[in-house]
């Protein structure tokens, strides 16, 4: 029989060391997967991805894509080719060109080879380019430095012609020319003294080769298209197309398409043509359409009319002082009356005079003084020309 108010016994299982423990293949890829990423996380070293991260390029519209480059282009077939330039040809030539009328451009074709040779065959290893005036003196020496192939020289002389050497010297003192370039002459820094002035009507809408055919056979010999176009407008030879062409053009228009340009501005600083093309655009925008002076524009078109003017201009200084006296005008001597009175007459161009007058006692004690100045600005409209003038002296005190 058991004894009331007893414990039950525990049982407990003996291990068995030589058992193995259970574990399902579950378990296992679980631990191995929660290691890995241990272990990634720990890691210090960098690691790229393999998939690139996705982007929403409506929110990050400032930030540049990456570059896919185009699909390559063929190369060049090998009958395209014609390799690179050389470095020189070796012609042993020497050019000279004006750059302006107060600059020289001088070019050499040497190789480096033909070049070391002179140097060494020469006293001190130097090759010099000289530029001098055919018949007289020489003007610029430079030593050229080794590998150099052009230079520009200052000579500051317009129009004169000039002409270009390269060498070096001998032991013996003389100067071993390598090469001579042709004449080259400066052009001039002040307008042309050739005042002719010559228009021509050009029909836009006809091509090249149609107005040569049509005037081949009245072009005289070296003639150029356009001028023979204009000599035979001038001529009134019957063309296909309507031209209007001024009968006469004053003698004085380029003085006043200077004037109108600036004047003595213009002469001063010597500005070249294409500076003067765009000193008339800007004149023309600023006055505008209808400011421009009939004396600039073209004739106006349609046929030729007979109603016609012309208008001009002359100047008389005239005075009087004591007779014998001595009277000067621009400081020249004129000669007096007998009663002492005096006049000076002259052209009257447009332009700007300061005219100073001074009369002397006849015993030379006392002088008196005046000064007269002037401004003519001529505006015609077409068809209005200047009346010839006799033969007159040239007006004075133009500033």
């Amino acid at each position: 029989m058991s004894k009331p108010n007893s414990k039950p016994r525990k049982t407990t299982a003996k291990k068995n060391p030589a058992a193995k423990p259970v574990v399902k293949k579950s378990a296992l890829k679980a631990a191995s997967k929660k290691g890995a990423a241990r272990s990634k996380t720990s890691s210090t070293s960098p690691r790229l991805r393999t998939v690139p991260l996705p982007v929403d390029n409506s929110a990050h519209k400032f930030v540049l894509q990456p570059f896919s480059p185009a699909t390559p282009t063929e190369h060049t077939p090998a009958f395209e080719f014609l390799g690179e330039l050389p470095e020189s040809y070796g012609t042993r030539r020497l050019f000279l060109t004006a750059r302006d009328p107060r600059w020289l451009y001088a070019y050499w074709d040497f190789t480096w080879q033909q070049l070391r040779d002179a140097e060494q065959e020469s006293t001190d290893g130097k090759i010099f380019l000289q530029v001098f005036i055919p018949g007289q003196e020489r003007v610029q020496q430079v030593h050229v430095f080794p590998g150099s192939r052009e230079w520009y020289l200052p000579v500051h002389r317009p129009a004169t012609t000039f002409q270009a050497e390269l060498g070096y010297y001998r032991r013996d003192g003389s100067f071993h020319q390598l090469a001579l370039s042709s004449e080259a002459l400066t052009p001039r820094d002040d307008p042309s003294p050739n005042q002719e002035v010559e228009f021509v009507t050009i029909p836009f809408h006809y091509s090249f080769r149609q107005l040569l055919d049509l005037v081949r056979s009245q072009m005289q010999p070296g003639e150029s298209l356009a001028k023979a176009l204009a000599r035979l407008q001038r001529e009134g030879y019957p063309l296909p197309f309507p031209y209007a062409l001024r009968r006469f053009v004053p003698s004085g228009v380029a003085d006043r398409i200077l004037d109108y340009l600036g004047g003595e501005l213009v002469r001063r600083i010597r500005v070249g043509s294409l500076e003067m093309t765009e000193t008339l655009r800007r004149r023309l925008l600023e006055m505008g359409s209808s400011g421009i002076p009939s004396s600039l524009s073209s004739s106006a078109r349609g046929r030729d009319r007979s109603f016609a003017m012309h208008v001009n201009a002359e100047l008389i200084i005239y005075g009087g002082t004591i007779p014998g006296a001595k009277v000067s005008v621009d400081g020249k001597e004129i000669a007096l009356r007998p009663d002492g009175t005096f006049s000076y007459h002259f052209t009257f161009p447009d332009g700007r005079f300061h005219i100073p007058i001074h009369a002397t006692a006849p015993d030379g004690e006392e002088k008196r003084s005046a000064l007269l100045s002037f401004l003519r600005l001529t505006d015609t409209t077409p068809g209005v020309d200047p009346t010839a003038q006799p033969p007159l002296p040239e007006p004075l005190g133009r500033s």
